[in-house]
């Protein structure tokens, strides 16, 4: 059960409500996360400004971002943002089974070393961020510019943030998801 209801448009302020229209223009709704951080009216601004920026304005490919994003929710276990992101990561070419191997990447064939390298950053920054080794980096940057991998760290760092909010929060599912609570297993 939720913590807190999303704010309902008839109830919230001029500024949330232009939030509300400007989510609403881009997915087609006002997801339930949008709408319980719109209790907090200057939050929910600024939340919703970075994800634009992280999510849009970077130098990696839609198929490595929706890769990254997943990972990192399922590696959080929230089943708010992994309903809504497995769609998103399908919709950038991975495959069911791709997906499926997320857990086991590292044994994987599917995934070509670079694809791995960014699974790994995934792990490691969420779980031991200051035990990254110089082979690794040393890997990374042979295959990713540096502002690639600050955008990685900031996208992981950022979902980080978003499935701690949302798993808190205990955030429900959206009616629009595709995925049920059970894909968080």
């Amino acid at each position: 059960m939720p913590r807190y209801l999303p704010v309902p448009s008839a109830a919230a302020s001029e500024k949330v409500k232009s939030i509300y229209a400007d989510v609403e223009g881009r997915v087609g709704f006002v997801p339930n996360l949008i709408g319980t951080w719109a209790h907090s009216e200057n939050f929910v601004g600024a939340v919703t400004e970075l994800y634009k920026t992280v999510t849009r304005e970077t130098g990696l490919s839609e198929k490595i971002l929706q890769l990254v994003i997943l990972k990192t929710c399922k590696l959080d276990k929230c089943p708010y943002t992994i309903a809504h992101y497995t769609p998103k990561a399908r919709d950038a070419g991975w495959s069911e089974e791709h997906l499926d191997a997320l857990e086991t990447y590292s044994e994987s064939d599917l995934f070509v070393y670079y694809e791995k390298e960014v699974l790994e950053l995934a792990e490691l920054i969420t779980s031991r961020p200051d035990d990254i080794s110089d082979e690794f980096w040393t890997q990374l940057n042979n295959h990713y510019t540096s502002d690639q991998v600050v955008e990685l760290i900031t996208l992981i760092g950022f979902f980080n943030l978003v499935n701690r909010l949302a798993l808190a929060l205990q955030v429900a599912l959206d009616p629009q998801s595709e995925e049920t609570p059970a894909a968080a297993s």
